[in-house]
């Protein structure tokens, strides 16, 4: 696991606290990371959750106004899930490179990185559109 959290920082640039990826280096030990973590159904849950926010959990900086993310007692709270379990599953998604935390002070807030979720949606893009071209060779 240790591969695949140093292929995800040194295939990413920074910018607007959002990880841009260029998929075509995105390698193979990332995805499998990826799709092993949104394999779990408490994953899964966990990262439709954070994919909901803004809500009312959500918190902000008062500086800027930019969303934090949510604190884990409300994970908790959401998932139905022991501490432990929750944090488990939040180590992998933070892994994988699905989630990030934010700590402000001595509290650890939650969000998702939509690019980590957008690589994976271009990579199985590239994948059906790989299968789509097989198909019309295998039909003539």
């Amino acid at each position: 696991m240790i591969f695949v959290k140093a292929v995800w920082h040194f295939n990413a640039t920074r910018t607007d606290d959002i990880f841009w990826v260029d998929w075509k280096i995105m390698n193979e030990a990332l995805v499998i990371a990826r799709l092993k973590a949104l394999a779990d159904p408490a994953r899964l849950r966990l990262v439709k959750v954070l994919a909901e926010l803004p809500n009312e959990h959500t918190v902000y900086d008062p500086r800027c106004g930019d969303a934090y993310g949510v604190c884990f007692c409300h994970l908790e709270e959401s998932l139905g899930l022991s501490a432990p379990t929750v944090s488990h599953h939040l180590k992998v998604l933070r892994q994988a490179g699905l989630i990030e935390v934010v700590r402000v002070g001595k509290w650890s807030y939650y969000r998702l990185l939509p690019a980590g979720l957008e690589g994976l949606i271009q990579v199985l893009g590239d994948l059906r559109s790989i299968h789509k071209v097989v198909q019309l060779k295998q039909a003539r």
